[in-house]
């Protein structure tokens, strides 16, 4: 799902300077796969080096051959997925044909409604896959503000509550939306991580998304400190469209580093509407592989 901006072709630097309060410039922090200490008392974290991919991307080729899809983007070099349904097969299943090509999944993505019904047997679905993060994916429109998104970050707290009981860690992955304040001045994104309790509910921050919705990636992750624990990466150009990493204007090299320093445990690469899929995750492949610490035999070339 894209969207254009204003705006002519810019080069990376002018691009990202143009933004509100923007400082993700090239350059800023340098040595990424190092060990970031964030201050005195606070654990040291680091960028993580194995690399994912959302299934959503590839959903496509997934449906009529899901074995040879998942064989595919192991061959690439991607290590984890993260799961968007099961394509009619149960947890065990995709386990097993995920566990023959070597691939783990870290992570999935589930519906509000899950959350209020089936949340039990989702919990469990994701402890036999062997996951460590649930996470909710979008809100339906009815339910993205006032008072219906106010019961929304509730039932977050019980689904995170949950799922810590479970032994996983549950997120929200925002949109764009999100990060534009409302009619009552507020930015939604911020009601729901004001409203959840920090120990309970965490941010899969879609980088995309909140430059798309006019927001300083580098900034967000200062201001919710270990929330960010898992990220989408996907690029985007000078004029707004979705694009495989490597292939937009955003430097993703001090938005990781950054991230890792503040507790991030997973990225996902992930395009919502690529033209070849499997060549898509390759490309991104390729291109974050050289932006991660070393330590993975790549297959991308």
């Amino acid at each position: 799902m894209t969207g254009k901006a204003a705006g002519g072709m810019l080069d990376r630097r002018r691009f990202l300077g143009a933004l509100p309060g923007a400082v993700v410039v090239a350059g800023r922090l340098p040595g990424l796969g190092r060990v970031w200490p964030r201050a005195e008392g606070w654990p040291a974290f680091q960028v993580p080096s194995a690399i994912g991919v959302q299934l959503y991307t590839v959903r496509s080729v997934m449906t009529g051959d899901p074995d040879g899809t998942l064989a595919a983007i192991a061959a690439i070099g991607y290590e984890e997925v993260e799961l968007a349904g099961l394509y009619g097969m149960s947890a065990r299943e995709m386990k097993a044909r995920l566990d023959t090509v070597g691939l783990a999944a870290t992570s999935s993505h589930h519906s509000v409604e899950e959350v209020r019904g089936s949340w039990e047997a989702t919990l469990e679905a994701a402890v036999a896959l062997g996951q460590r993060l649930v996470v909710v994916p979008a809100l339906p429109a009815a339910e993205r503000a006032g008072e219906a998104l106010r019961r929304v970050a509730d039932d977050f707290n019980r689904a995170g509550e949950a799922a810590r009981a479970a032994g996983l860690r549950f997120g929200y992955h925002n949109h764009d939306w999100e990060m534009r304040p409302g009619a009552d001045g507020v930015r939604p994104i911020d009601l729901l991580l004001d409203r959840t309790d920090p120990e309970l509910v965490d941010w899969q921050m879609d980088i995309f998304w909140v430059v798309h919705g006019g927001a300083d990636p580098m900034a967000e992750l200062d201001a919710r400190a270990r929330r960010v624990t898992s990220v989408h990466v996907k690029d985007r150009t000078a004029a707004g469209e979705m694009a495989d990493v490597g292939a937009g204007v955003i430097d993703f090299r001090p938005v990781l580093a950054r991230a890792g320093e503040l507790g991030l445990l997973h990225q996902y690469v992930e395009h919502d509407q690529p033209g070849d899929p499997i060549e898509s995750v390759r490309a991104s492949y390729r291109a974050l592989a050289a932006m991660v610490p070393a330590g993975r035999e790549d297959h991308a070339a």
